[in-house]
């Protein structure tokens, strides 16, 4: 588990580019001589310790001779694919975690979380991230609030995304508990916690309607859920369509898993998680009624 990591894709990226040079039966001398580079520099590529830039990964996909459909895949894992995004305007205030978490979402096509204590960030309500940002011993000024507001707003416009890979696949398993809390902040907070609390549960509603998510309801009658560690997501890659990283967020610090023995532990949990839930039409029943509350 990393705090900030490379991720795995970088490092699928580095690898695949070794193994396609081997198979033109280039060798590092060979690939630095046809692009003016040194050897060192196809070396760190090849070994993940530095990143490509796309003019870079273009030269080196002509070299190798790769035909379209996986030049495409190819590109999608390299970084700065998505890195360049509207985040890099906030650049100088998000850590390089959130930064990286913001990145890997933008190259993903498919998202499944499980939420034991709050709504996904994707699926919260302006007024609820407010409350989420005020329930802490620190008092953040009103305009870190609305600067954490917009930036969670901004995040959430890969669920409407317009371009490659379309909007991104939300598989949501909210425990009871997520829904039964109130929304009520740390002392001094001054919003109206039913209201907020109701219009978040009206959202999750209204969420659950659209193309592409599904939202499901784990009842405390369901049991034991498989996990005791908490809330996490698992990531799809857009390039090779698999599971590949998982995040366990906080609001100090998000934690990366890649090792894929350990992505799969986390499929397989909100798999079952999925299968204890309520069905999907039953848990809206269910989030209905308590918004009605």
């Amino acid at each position: 588990m990393s705090t900030v990591s490379p991720s795995v894709r970088e490092r699928r990226l580095a690898a695949e580019l070794r193994r396609l040079r081997i198979a033109a039966g280039l060798t590092g001398q060979d690939v630095a001589a046809a692009t003016g580079w040194s050897a060192s520099k196809v070396s760190r590529i090849e070994n993940g310790r530095i990143g490509i830039a796309p003019d870079d990964l273009d030269r080196l996909i002509e070299l190798y001779g790769l035909p379209p459909e996986p030049a495409t895949a190819l590109r999608r894992l390299a970084p700065a694919g998505p890195a360049h995004g509207w985040w890099e305007a906030w650049a100088d205030s998000l850590s390089s975690g959130y930064a990286a978490l913001l990145r890997l979402e933008a190259g993903s096509t498919a998202l499944r979380t499980y939420c034991a204590v709050l709504p996904h960030p994707l699926v919260m309500t302006p007024d609820y991230v407010r409350q989420v940002v005020r329930s802490t011993w620190q008092r953040p000024s009103a305009a870190e609030i609305e600067r954490r507001v917009e930036v969670c707003r901004r995040r959430q416009s890969v669920l409407d995304r317009a371009t490659e890979p379309g909007p991104l696949r939300l598989s949501v398993v909210l425990d009871e508990a997520v829904l039964r809390r109130s929304a009520v902040s740390a002392p001094g907070g001054g919003a109206d916690p039913v209201r907020i609390r109701r219009e978040q549960l009206a959202h999750l509603v209204a969420a659950s309607e659209r193309p592409g998510v599904d939202i499901r309801v784990l009842p405390f009658a369901a049991g034991i859920p498989p996990v005791s560690a908490g809330s996490f997501s698992v990531l799809e890659s857009a390039a090779t369509g698999a599971a590949d990283v998982v995040y366990l967020e906080n609001k100090t610090r998000i934690s990366f898993v890649d090792v894929d023995a350990e992505v799969d532990r986390y499929v397989r949990d909100h798999r079952l998680l999925t299968e204890m839930a309520l069905p999907a039409a039953d848990s809206r029943a269910l989030l209905q009624e308590l918004a009605a509350d």
